[in-house]
């Protein structure tokens, strides 16, 4: 008879959620976000030792020089371009149409808006006026072109859109290196530098009508996700195709449509690119724009304002890294690729405990250490038989409450929850006051007791048995202090908790 070898069971096992609190996500999203800023300056210091205290300074550099003030319109500047582009996605990524293109539209953009403005460069007798408007359409329709061309064989021949617009990235891409190669004889691989077609400053300050712009395209695309017809059939396409067919949606007319407005803010930005920003053209001036939007995109689970703040996060990264690796000598390019890199690697792990949780095995190690833990907590900060009767008058209150909720109308109910007390005892009437008072006591006792001379041992004994009577006094007010906001904390989750419960219970099978 041949023996069973034992397998190998981990202690635990992972199980999807069915809901967080918004608390709770939030928590886990800036614990990603701090994560990835520590890992950041031990990085910058193994590359640069003794750089970790000036790297977070350096870091703050990213959105404001205290000796250059005006650096604060390049941050919001870099970060409205990224939040731009997030948006241009988001509407195709609503409806699960998955534009990855966003960097070919930009890129194409750009140089339309390269060679019109290379081309009235010669005539002085057109105004800047007329030039950049010429630009500002030129670039959306192209943008608009190269958006529609993958949505319209998605429309009618259901082509993949995710690898019909990868390669369109590429097509742009080497366009824009063949046109430099003719228009640059001289076998440089930048555009000649544009002096006209330019966006003009306000009040002086670089990149602010830049700004106003993307401040007002990201109002009215709000406006369109959020309040517009429109934009309710994106999420009813993206739930279900057949659905939307069912209630007379157009499928293929919202498809088009959505990406030509898709391309036209990603026309935009290419302008912006341009006019506003490099004033040239180079094969890489896009710079991964568009691969990071649709990051940030999804990030913000294609919601305004998480996209918004992820933004800036983003901004804040690339920006910052830059400073730091300028002040510590590392490669600038390099390292803030890798520590932006490093960003979205965290925050998106942190999706995986947004998603999922551990659940420990019963009767594993595990679980034995956990409990133990949990215990010894208590009863350094509670009281263990005080917890122990609260969750024991709980779990009755709760178990009344699912059996009889159905029997009680919502006076009834509302009586019950309002005299249902879980606590054994009632709170210590303690507070911050009466605790420094304590805390004076023990503190003068202390000092009386270093500053006297004592005849004999009795006298000394008894000197010191006052202390830590006193400072029993003290610990004991604190203890009870914590103990009294975890059980007004603990009381009103339960309460809420068993008004779920009974609103639950009620809509199912109604009160009698």
């Amino acid at each position: 008879m041949k023996s069973e070898t034992k397998r190998f069971k981990l202690p635990f096992h992972v199980v999807k959620r069915l809901d967080m609190p918004k608390s709770q996500y939030w928590t886990i999203k800036v614990c990603g976000f701090f994560t990835a800023f520590l890992l950041a300056a031990i990085l910058c210091t193994i590359l640069s030792p003794g750089t970790f205290g000036i790297f977070f300074e350096r870091m703050a550099y990213g959105i404001y020089n205290p000796k250059d003030p005006k650096e604060i319109f390049d941050f919001f500047e870099t970060a409205g371009l990224l939040i731009l582009v997030a948006f241009a996605l988001a509407p195709a990524f609503k409806m699960k149409f998955w534009n990855i293109g966003a960097e070919g539209q930009i890129a194409i953009s750009c140089l339309v808006t390269a060679l019109i403005t290379y081309g009235f460069e010669k005539n002085t007798h057109v105004s800047d006026t007329i030039i950049i408007f010429t630009c500002l359409v030129a670039a959306i329709l192209a943008g608009i072109i190269w958006a529609v061309i993958p949505a319209i064989f998605k429309a009618f021949f259901n082509t993949n859109e995710v690898l019909f617009t990868l390669m369109m990235n590429y097509v742009a891409t080497s366009l824009i290196s063949v046109f430099i190669a003719i228009i640059c004889t001289n076998g440089s691989q930048t555009f000649p530098y544009l002096n006209t077609g330019s966006l003009p400053r306000i009040f002086n300050i670089k990149y602010l009508c830049s700004i106003f712009i993307i401040i007002v395209v990201v109002a009215l695309m709000i406006i369109y996700l959020k309040k517009t017809k429109h934009g309710y059939e994106l999420s009813v396409v993206g739930a279900s195709v057949n659905t939307a067919r069912y209630v007379g949606i157009n499928v293929k007319k919202v498809i088009i449509r959505t990406m030509i407005l898709s391309g036209a803010i990603s026309g935009l930005v290419g302008f912006l690119l341009v006019a506003g920003h490099q004033h040239t053209l180079t094969a890489s001036l896009v710079d991964g724009r568009g691969f990071t939007g649709v990051l940030i995109a999804w990030l913000g689970q294609f919601e305004p304002g998480q996209m918004i703040l992820y933004g800036f996060l983003v901004a804040f990264f690339q920006r910052g890294s830059t400073k730091a690796a300028s002040y510590a000598g590392i490669s600038k390019t390099d390292f803030s690729a890798i520590v932006t890199g490093m960003f979205f690697l965290i925050v998106i792990a942190t999706e995986f405990f947004v998603n999922y949780r551990f659940l420990v095995e019963k009767d594993s190690k595990l679980r034995i250490f956990l409990d133990y833990v949990e215990r010894t907590y208590n009863e350094l900060f509670y009281g263990s038989n005080d917890i122990k009767q609260t969750k024991e008058n709980i779990q009755k209150g709760k178990a009344f409450v699912m059996s009889q909720s159905k029997n009680m109308d919502e006076s009834q109910f509302k009586e019950y929850l309002d005299g249902f007390n879980p606590l054994p005892s009632p709170l210590s009437e303690v507070n911050k006051e009466v605790i420094l008072n304590n805390k004076k006591e023990l503190l003068a006792a202390k000092k009386e007791f270093k500053q006297a001379k004592f005849n004999n041992k009795q006298e000394k004994a008894e000197a010191y048995e006052k202390v830590r009577a006193l400072n029993n006094k003290y610990s004991d007010s604190k203890l009870a202090l914590k103990w009294n906001k975890y059980a007004t904390k603990k009381v009103a989750k339960v309460k809420k908790s068993f008004a779920v419960i009974y609103a639950k219970n009620t809509k199912n099978g109604g009160s009698k």
